[in-house]
């Protein structure tokens, strides 16, 4: 595969935008400028897990890494810049192979699919993002009967899950066993909560002993390490398959990795383009991702502690409150008292500091930390904070 140069990437660019990296905005190359760039790289926001670039950063960086011939183009999503961050993946996951795919909702399924096998049964989390959120698509495409189990729970307990797979054993002649245990971890519908990972190497015991393979959705498996100081491949290891997601934490357009046994993967190709997955090309999405992902932890960790400092600065300020959500991997609750919610976010964007828009369940905002926090010191966004009021 070649080697994308600056004309080369122009040319392309318009499957980054179909793609929704830029659709909204064209983007004009001519008009970057160091000073426009300099005053983007000073924006803030508590809206994701990673730097939510927006068309001028994302085009910028793709411009740098094809100029400095760091962006090699893959063919329906085989080699190139895909499949270095591939085997980059597989390397900090500890595991013998990976593959690209288009979204986290088709890695989830096509693990869960594959590890089935014949036994159509799985445990997941009844809050889980797999079993909320994509449409019953293993359900329905795949003819897997999803068992939930510890609602309103982060984490599930060993006890739990035994309970559902002496259920299943007592069912009629024949009856169908469970095949697969999938956890995810943070969870995000409770607040990036991260799976107790003691709970989680006694169910990874259990499982291996009964012969019930495994799978994590690791969507933001990295947010937890830099919180918990757990590698990511020690997280892995307990698991046969672990899908990362490449837009959460590592800001790619799109994207997600699936890592596990190299047979395993391997088979998956052809899944893969049954459901629809091969791009044309992915190498918009993989050189973005391979970009960020070795600074990752190191950052997060950053972040995490400038975030403590900066609650201090805003607490000073009686209208201001932070309620940490306990085991979370990087939310937090602000409370502010007696202001206009809408008004005040408003005030902060015009600064480029982003929130996410104002809880009804409480009177503020739900904010996580990422490494744009590491842009600005914490004393000068305090007081932009409190400008704004």
């Amino acid at each position: 595969m070649s080697k994308l140069n600056r004309r080369d990437f122009i040319r392309f660019s318009g499957t980054t935008a179909a793609c929704g990296v830029a659709s909204r905005f064209p983007l004009d190359f001519t008009s970057i400028n160091k000073e426009s760039y300099t005053e983007i790289q000073k924006s803030v926001n508590f809206i994701g897990d990673g730097l939510e670039l927006n068309p001028m950063e994302y085009s910028s960086l793709l411009v740098r890494l094809a100029e400095e011939g760091k962006i090699e183009q893959d063919f329906y999503s085989i080699g190139g810049a895909t499949e270095e961050l591939e085997h980059k993946f597989a390397q900090w996951l500890g595991k013998e192979s990976a593959i690209f795919l288009p979204t986290g909702t088709l890695a989830n399924h096509l693990a869960i699919r594959q590890l089935a096998g014949e036994e159509k049964k799985a445990i997941v989390q009844a809050d889980s993002h797999i079993y909320m959120d994509t449409g019953d698509c293993v359900q329905r495409l795949s003819g897997i009967n999803l068992i939930p189990c510890a609602p309103g729970k982060a984490t599930v307990t060993l006890e739990e899950t035994k309970e559902l797979v002496d259920k299943a054993a007592l069912g009629l002649a024949g009856a169908t066993k469970i095949g697969v245990i999938s956890i995810e971890s943070p969870v995000r519908r409770k607040y990036e909560e991260i799976f107790d990972f003691d709970e989680m190497k006694r169910i990874s015991a259990f499982a291996r002993k009964e012969g019930i393979r495994l799978h994590l959705d690791g969507a933001r498996l990295f947010c937890a390490s830099a919180c918990t100081g757990i590698l990511p491949s020690q997280y892995s290891a307990l698991f046969d398959t672990v899908y990362i997601s490449l837009y959460k934490c590592f800001n790619a357009g799109a994207g997600a990795i699936l890592a596990g046994p190299r047979i395993f993967i391997e088979s998956l190709a052809h899944l893969r383009e049954m459901f629809g997955g091969s791009m044309l090309h992915a190498w918009q999405f993989a050189a973005i991702a391979h970009y960020y992902v070795d600074d990752f932890i190191q950052e997060q960790r950053n972040a995490l502690k400038a975030a403590d400092s900066f609650f201090k600065e805003m607490e000073k300020n009686s209208v201001f409150r932070i309620e940490k959500i306990p085991k979370s991997a990087n939310a937090f609750k602000l409370h502010i008292m007696e202001v206009d919610l809408q008004e005040f976010r408003k005030k902060l964007s015009e600064r480029n500091i982003y929130l996410r828009p104002p809880r009804k369940d409480w009177t503020g905002f739900m904010m996580k930390i990422n490494a744009s926090l590491n842009r600005n010191s914490v004393e000068a966004l305090a007081r932009i904070f409190v400008d704004c009021l």
